[in-house]
């Protein structure tokens, strides 16, 4: 049936921020006009909103919620954290038959931590060994035939897949570009420099003490 294509892809997307290397030390350089919090928002959306509308049998998708809002703080040796983004959507599907199938996403991303590098324009991400990410939540199909619903949980095991980013940072703005495979392809995140106290009591030491894998 063609909507299990429908259902993988969700999932592919759901654990992409998680597929980076891991490092538990400093990683590089970075450039001073990176250090800070910074909220904003990204092209997530529309990009998933683009990849299912382009499926076989689609006639809808709506994931205006999918990966907002952005949040990260990042600090003067490299270290960073990110801030959990929703991670909700829906789409629907006519197979050639008539039959409608619905699938409904549910969640949330996990926080994610580790050191980076960043100067001239590149970033190269490093996680810490328990700070990966994924997404937590679940996501329900329902078909003439009654619904099924099934957890979304963050993937295990390491992964090599380290995207391209590109940055530019001027004064209080930043923006990110990061180089997905197709069908998702380049992510634009526009992030604000906003006050640190403006985000939830994170504790540092609680991300840097996430359990090794």
């Amino acid at each position: 049936m063609r909507c299990t294509l429908a259902l993988t892809l969700p999932l592919a997307l759901a654990a992409t921020p998680a597929l980076s290397q891991t490092r538990e030390a400093p990683a590089g350089p970075i450039e001073t006009c990176l250090v800070g919090a910074w909220i904003g928002s990204s092209t997530i959306p529309e990009a998933v909103e683009q990849m299912m509308r382009a499926m076989p049998d689609n006639i809808r998708a709506n994931f205006n919620d999918f990966g907002r809002p952005v949040g990260i703080i990042i600090y003067d040796d490299g270290f960073f954290e990110t801030f959990p983004m929703g991670a909700n959507g829906n789409a629907a599907f006519r197979d050639d038959d008539g039959e409608i199938t619905s699938v409904e996403m549910n969640a949330q991303t996990i926080t994610t931590a580790g050191y980076m590098t960043a100067l001239g324009g590149t970033m190269d991400l490093c996680y810490l060994p328990g700070g990966r990410g994924g997404i937590n939540g679940e996501m329900t199909v329902t078909t003439s035939d009654g619904s099924a619903t099934m957890p979304l949980t963050a993937p295990t095991g390491p992964s090599t897949f380290n995207p391209l980013i590109s940055y530019t940072c001027s004064g209080n703005s930043m923006q990110q570009h990061v180089a997905l495979p197709a069908p998702l392809g380049t992510i634009t995140y526009d992030m604000t420099r906003v006050a640190i106290d403006l985000f939830p009591e994170e504790m540092r030491s609680r991300v840097e003490d996430l359990p090794v894998d």
